[in-house]
This record gives C-alpha cells, structure tokens and sequence, in this order.
C-alpha cells in the first residue's frame, strides 16, 4: 500500500514515542529530510499531548513553519505565534473545577497556551503531568482564563470517582474528560479539556485550514491517544514500537523504534515515492 505516499502532501507526526527517542532527541535523518522535502513542497507537522512550549523547540529543530497541533488537540498553532484554534474551557466551568479539587481532597492545576499554574496548596501536580510547559507559580486562581486544560490529581480512587461524576452534566455539554492512573497505580489524573479539543478534531481543522484533502495526508503514531487520528481517512502509520491495536489498524508499520528514527525511515519512503510520481 505504500503507492498511496505518491500522493502525501502533508504528515502528521506524534511526538512522544514517534518522533523523539527516549532521551527526547529527534533523528538525524528526519531532520534531514522534513527539511528537503519541504522544499518540494512536502510538509511535516505535529500532533502531541505536550505544551506548545516543548512542541515549538522541536518544530523550530525541524523546520516546520505551518501550525501544528499541541495540547492533545486543545491549541493548534505556529511558530509565528497565530492560532488556528484554541479550545478555550468557559470561566465558569474552571471555577467549579476548583471548587470541587479543594472540597475532594485534590489537588488542580490548569494551563493556557503559555503556561501551568500551579499555586503553593497545589504545587504537586506538576510532578505527573507531561506537558513540560513554563511553570508559572501564582498565590491562587483568581483571574486565571483562556484556560485550555485542567489537571486534577487524587490519591483516592473514591475522591477521584465523585470528582468525575459531579462533572457528568457539564460532560454531556460542554467538556471532555479521561481519568488515568499512574504506572504503579498510586495516584489518579483527571485530564479536562474543550469537548472536540482532541486530535482527530484538530488535525481535520488543521488540514482544512492548510486546504489539503485527507488522501494527501499521513498520520504517525505509536499510543491510545493516537487511535482517533487513523480514523481520519489518512495514511495511517504505526512506528515498530506502537501498541498492536494502533498496529492493526496502520496502513504501514515501520521497521524501526522511534528509538531509531522511525520517522525518518517513512520521510525516506514519501521521499523516494514523491520522486517517481
């Protein structure tokens, strides 16, 4: 199925686990080619979990000028500082979010396009989140807005539990919510964003924004929270690491880890494919 790359204009490359290896450095030859292929009018983009802050350094590293995607799908923005989108959680909603952290015994935090708030009760939570977003240290929440997601962390499954249910009507209007429980499974996190502030969301609005069609696109991925995006329609491909479920589903697996430059391994292929077309 790889004929299908002759068509590729655009590829959508997860961060964590895809691109970066596990001392978070991108390929050499990845970063060797997004830079010619882009000259041949082939982009490359991101699409992470992490803060636009960390995604920017790696798209300043490889050259990628168009918006890319950050937050889980939260910001979509370029280097050029103009957002294409940003899922911006309404004011009142984030002052329920408090209140209900400090009267269940969790501890919150929430970030904007910028930065992760935390205040001194609170200060903890940037201990599991993965963002790596500048901390910005404020005596409380107060006057906080334009806030794009919200953390909170319990020790109690049971404090954790009530917290999600008391939110199941906002849920069902206005917000998305996912519960995760750590490695050693000594804490839970309540990740809150924007309903359809997610991946396969904003990559659609990205791509529409870019005026490609979903048959010029390539999506890689390697994790859960990629499986959304390769129901797109695009051309899905699976780093050798990836879970077996997002596997199954790929139009092409690479040979490689994304501790071997898997990225640039598929790079080369749209290469090598763009020049026979």
């Amino acid at each position: 199925m790889t004929n299908r790359l002759k068509d590729i204009k655009l590829i959508v490359i997860d961060i964590d686990g895809t691109l970066v290896d596990q001392q978070g450095n991108v390929g050499d030859k990845t970063l060797k080619l997004a830079k010619e292929l882009k000259d041949q009018k082939i982009f490359c983009t991101l699409s992470s979990a992490r803060s636009f802050h960390y995604s920017a350094h790696i798209a300043e590293e490889m050259g990628i000028e168009i918006p890319f995607v950050t937050l889980d799908g939260a910001l979509i923005k370029g280097l050029n500082g103009e957002a294409v989108f940003k899922g911006v959680i309404k004011d009142s909603f984030v002052h329920k979010a408090i209140a209900l952290a400090e009267d269940n015994y969790g501890k919150i935090t929430m970030c904007d396009e910028h930065n992760l708030f935390v205040t001194p009760n609170n200060s903890i939570v940037k201990e599991y989140t993965k963002l790596s977003a500048p901390i910005k240290e404020i005596n409380d929440f107060t006057g906080i807005s334009d806030i794009l997601e919200i953390l909170i962390y319990c020790e109690d499954k049971a404090s954790m539990k009530h917290i999600k249910n008391s939110f199941s009507f906002f849920e069902r209007l206005d917000v998305n919510l996912s519960v995760t429980k750590s490695p050693r499974n000594d804490y839970y996190l309540l990740t809150i964003k924007k309903k359809h502030s997610n991946k396969l969301e904003s990559v659609k609005r990205l791509v529409k924004h870019l005026g490609f069609t979903k048959k010029q696109v390539a999506v890689i991925g390697d994790w859960h929270n990629d499986m959304p995006l390769f129901d797109f329609g695009a051309y899905n491909i699976a780093v050798q690491n990836a879970i077996p479920e997002l596997k199954r589903k790929a139009d092409y697996v690479t040979s490689s880890t994304n501790n071997e430059d898997a990225v640039g391994e598929v790079l080369e292929l749209v290469k090598t494919h763009a020049q026979h077309n």
